[in-house]
């Protein structure tokens, strides 16, 4: 029986939830200099790091980076739209280019192939 937490789908989104912390606690940190910020942030990174690394082995490097770096970059712009209220600094142009990334992670998760499961 396959243990659902180790999946490559679940750590996907693990990744892209610590990546998207950790840099919002990076901002925070240089917005504020707060100490437990900045550990926070130091002790966080690995962590995404070494989940990249496993989506990586299971799904393939291109597949891996698209899907997470994808969601790495759209947890970010979701945290700086809603919570920080940064819409008005983003132009047109940037919206769409937004919304091109969540179709592209769309179309990698509903069309996906089969894991790949040996390494190079």
């Amino acid at each position: 029986m396959k243990n659902l937490l180790l999946s490559p789908w679940v750590i996907v989104l693990v990744c892209a939830l610590l990546t998207t912390l950790t840099d919002t606690l990076g901002t925070l940190w240089w917005e504020k200099k707060q100490t437990i910020l900045l550990i926070s942030t130091l002790l966080l990174a690995p962590i995404a790091f070494l989940s990249f690394g496993y989506v990586g082995s299971h799904l393939g490097l291109a597949r891996a980076s698209s899907l997470t770096n994808s969601l790495i970059v759209v947890g970010p712009i979701l945290v700086g739209v809603l919570f920080r209220q940064e819409l008005q600094q983003l132009s047109f142009m940037q919206r769409i280019g937004i919304g091109l990334i969540v179709s592209g992670i769309a179309i990698l998760t509903l069309f996906r192939t089969p894991n790949v499961s040996s390494g190079l």
